[in-house]
């Protein structure tokens, strides 16, 4: 297991700073699933927060407008898992006061059904990185009895769940109730390591002093990665475990993450749909880490163009994410996502660029596996195009959290391997 704690600072104790960009280039595919459908064109006027695109499937997400403004254009642009994607383009215009989104009360208005359908017109997703609609989730086929709430946040330099927690407290208990509101669940643990004393505190004094409608018992886990992955959390905190190929579900649990809590408060308390997010700006090539409240489809180069961000040194690597899970940009025009937790700028003493040598079978990979799988079989088996015996392995368990090319000596890069693996089976299924 990868100790993360000393890649917190001093990013952590940076307070989150706010900044709305000029223009904005919102991908109507920021989620699993079917993109969204544009009902907006060329030259429409704009509210902030107006639908811009609605749920087109099953599986979707609806998308909003982060800038009051005019549509300049839609088009294929960069977008960091899909290369190129379809984009709204908004052209912000000045305003001296934006909308100001007030507190409502939802004492009279606690159904199941209108909060998840607020949920689902609010086009929120999981805002961990994973991207599934929120309110699929929320409408399990079986009942759930223990809610998790996930502030783990076990990657390393990332820092945006920490902060949120810290200064978002009430705010995001609030979110908790609505959760637990729609799922009825009697058990509730908020999930959070112990290199995050501090966010501990805050909310262990706020679910003992005030009453959010509902019991919570915050779970100190140990500082390491991939700590909050969906069924370690869920073993560590129940000892349950959740079945090769099941969901979390199946055993009766739910894990929201808490930048995901937060936008459920927001879209049900303020009415506010999620077209901003906290990310987290860190690596040695800053001059200044910070933690930034940023609206969806603000490009990474516009915050240098107006120095909201200042590299001491170019970077050899920017990655989107977080070093582990995160994907390689290959420039700064890339527009900010719901997903997106972070931006690295490394340098080249933070990268390892030895060439991928050959496999010498030490098993490192299969004993730092979180999921017990065998990596070094998947990469022989992409080779040798044996795709159908990828299953026998179980490779759609994988979970992607790249601890098995991160202490291979051969350096071989197993997440690509195994990504190659599940695209190719889901082609052929």
């Amino acid at each position: 297991m990868l100790e993360v704690a000393p890649y917190k600072y001093p990013q952590a104790e940076q307070k989150i700073e706010a900044y709305v960009a000029d223009k904005v280039f919102i991908p109507l595919s920021q989620h699993i699933g079917a993109p969204a459908k544009a009902v907006v064109k060329k030259g429409d006027a704009l509210k902030l927060g107006q639908l811009i695109g609605q749920v087109s499937a099953k599986v979707s997400a609806a998308v909003h407008s982060s800038r009051e403004g005019k549509v300049e254009d839609i088009k294929i642009f960069n977008h960091p898992t899909l290369a190129k994607a379809p984009a709204v383009v908004i052209r912000g215009i000045e305003l001296k006061e934006e909308k100001a989104w007030e507190v409502r009360d939802l004492k009279e208005n606690l159904e199941r059904d209108s909060l998840v359908n607020i949920v689902k017109e609010s086009g929120i997703v999981g805002m961990g990185g994973a991207g599934f609609p929120t309110h699929i989730k929320l409408l399990p086929p079986k009942n759930i009895d223990v809610l998790i709430i996930n502030g783990a946040e076990c990657e390393p330099y990332l820092s945006c769940d920490y902060r949120l927690m810290l200064e978002y407290t009430e705010e995001l208990l609030r979110g908790v109730g609505v959760l637990v509101k729609i799922l009825s669940c009697r058990k509730v643990f908020i999930a959070i390591e112990d290199n995050k004393k501090e966010a501990i505190r805050k909310i262990n004094n706020k679910i003992n002093t005030k009453d959010f409608g509902f019991r919570a018992k915050v779970k100190i886990l140990k500082s390491s990665y991939p700590q909050g992955a969906e069924k370690q959390l869920i073993y560590n905190i129940t000892k349950r475990i959740v079945p090769a190929g099941g969901l979390p579900f199946s055993v009766g649990v739910l894990v929201q993450n808490v930048a995901t809590t937060f936008a459920i408060y927001e879209a049900t308390y303020l009415g506010k749909p999620l077209f901003e997010r906290i990310v987290t700006f860190a690596g040695s090539c800053l001059k200044e880490p910070k933690n930034l409240r940023l609206r969806v489809g603000t490009l990474i180069s516009e915050l240098f163009e107006k120095g909201i961000l200042q590299f001491r040194k170019q970077p050899r690597k920017v990655i989107m994410g977080g070093p582990m899970m995160g994907v390689s940009l290959d420039c700064l025009d890339y527009p900010i996502l719901k997903t997106t937790s972070g931006v690295l700028f490394m340098d080249e003493v933070d990268i390892d660029q030895r060439p991928e040598d050959v496999c010498i079978r030490c098993g490192r990979c299969v004993d730092n596996c979180p999921m017990n799988l065998m990596p070094l079989e998947f990469v022989r088996l992409v080779k040798k195009e044996r795709w159908k015996d990828l299953d026998r392995f179980y490779v759609s368990d994988c979970i992607e959290c790249g601890n098995c090319a991160y202490v291979c000596p051969a350096k071989i890069p197993l997440v690509n391997y195994i990504k190659i693996a599940k695209a190719k089976l889901k082609s052929l299924a």
